[in-house]
């Protein structure tokens, strides 16, 4: 806990699961008499760093460390050079590995706090990461989480970094660290003797893990993200210290970029700007429905003249310019108001796609027509397909090329009925 760097006797050298006295090259596992290095547990990830021979050379890189069954702090290394079974090394954890881990484990203890305070007591840790760039918190929470409690948990974690507050750890039977007001984590077995940190009295939790010695060596506590994860479970993701600062400074930039697209010259008039600008975009796309509907009108009035006789039934077929089958539908709306004809094709092309719409009245039901078979027969010709109800029926395709074909083939289904 309190050590970076120890020389240390190897022990025991594995190689593909087999013991060895000697390791030139590649991957394997190592065991010294003693260590500096965390093993992996409750959360926090394992330190990394190197061993070095007597002669100050790097043999081999540390990069994760696992407890064996029988508690043997489990080594796993890059070999660079020859380790030597008996031989005595000097490890050296990463120390700025190390403090980026510390900030985010005391930082989750502050957080565990905070949701109780906000959230209320049942809010208890359902599981935790602990890594150098970000931390994981998972709770036991019903119900969404609104963004003001968010904004809480996270004002209330920075104000006890800000109040400079010493962190204690003490070991003890787990009895008095019960009477201490001790929280116990999910699922974790305790022995008889026990680790406690205590965090100005106001966070006090059974830990095995590193921390820092105050909370102002945190520097700063943001949330990234809070979501559901199961049943009753959710998850909380969140930086603290030099990716704090980076992702704030990263929507800074953001924000500057929206001021420069928005031609506001100061940040704090952004949001102003942005209303103005959306209130109107709202202006115009009234604007812009009220013109297109205009047009639909202008459309309809063209449209509705050319009435055929097909069969002894009237009807219109006609290709028009409107925005989308929405304004299709309004066309078929006023054509069945000025009841114009037994049946209406009409067709639009927008971006590249098609749609269909085909009406009939009831006098052309009661005849045995339907305007979903109709549909049917003409939407391969714009490569697609559709269906509908016999009074009203759609389709979408991909073939604008095919619309005059469409719209001629309705004609000939029609003759055919």
């Amino acid at each position: 806990y309190d050590q970076v760097e120890s020389d240390s006797k190897l022990l025991v050298i594995i190689k593909d699961e087999e013991l060895v006295s000697e390791l030139s090259a590649g991957q394997g596992q190592v065991i010294f008499d003693q260590t500096p290095f965390y093993a992996e547990m409750g959360g926090q990830v394992a330190d990394q760093g190197w061993i070095i021979n007597a002669s100050g050379e790097t043999v081999a890189t540390v990069v994760d460390v696992q407890k064996a069954p029988n508690g043997q702090f489990m080594h796993t290394v890059e070999v660079l050079s020859t380790l030597t079974e008996g031989e005595v090394y000097h490890l050296l954890i990463d120390v700025p590995m190390r403090n980026r881990i510390i900030k985010n484990h005391t930082a989750t203890h502050l957080l565990h706090k905070a949701l109780k305070e906000v959230l209320g007591e049942h809010a208890n840790q359902a599981g935790s990461l602990v890594a150098p760039g970000h931390l994981r918190f998972d709770f036991t929470h019903f119900g969404q989480i609104t963004a003001d409690e968010l904004v809480k948990m996270e004002r209330i974690v920075n104000e006890k970094i800000w109040e400079a507050i010493p962190v204690e750890t003490i070991e003890t039977d787990i009895d008095t660290a019960k009477n201490m007001g001790a929280m116990a984590l999910f699922g974790e077995k305790y022995g008889q003797e026990v680790r406690v940190v205590n965090i100005g009295g106001w966070s006090i939790e059974l830990c095995g893990g590193t921390h820092v010695t105050n909370t102002e060596n945190i520097g700063i506590f943001k949330i990234v993200s809070e979501s559901g994860i199961g049943a009753g479970v959710r998850r909380i993701e969140a930086v603290t210290s030099k990716e704090a600062y980076e992702l704030l400074e990263a929507e800074e930039k953001q924000l500057k970029e929206v001021a420069t697209i928005v031609k506001s010259p100061q940040l704090k008039e952004v949001v102003s700007k942005t209303e103005q600008l959306q209130q109107q975009l709202k202006e115009l796309q009234k604007e812009n429905e009220q013109l297109a509907s205009k047009l639909a009108n202008q459309q309809a009035g063209d449209v509705f003249k050319n009435v055929e006789t097909v069969s002894g039934h009237s009807m219109i077929t006609a290709q028009v310019k409107v925005k989308d089958m929405n304004q299709l539908r309004q066309l078929a709306d006023q054509w069945k108001q000025k009841n114009i004809s037994d049946i209406l094709v009409l067709a639009n092309e927008q971006d590249g796609k098609v749609s269909l719409l085909v009406a009939m009245t009831k006098e052309a039901n009661d005849a045995g027509l339907k305007a979903g078979d109709l549909i049917k027969a003409i939407a391969p010709k714009v490569g697609g397909g559709g269906g509908g109800r016999p009074d009203m029926a759609q389709a979408g395709g991909k073939n604008p090329a095919g619309i005059p074909d469409a719209l001629s083939e309705a004609k000939t289904w029609l003759s055919n009925q």
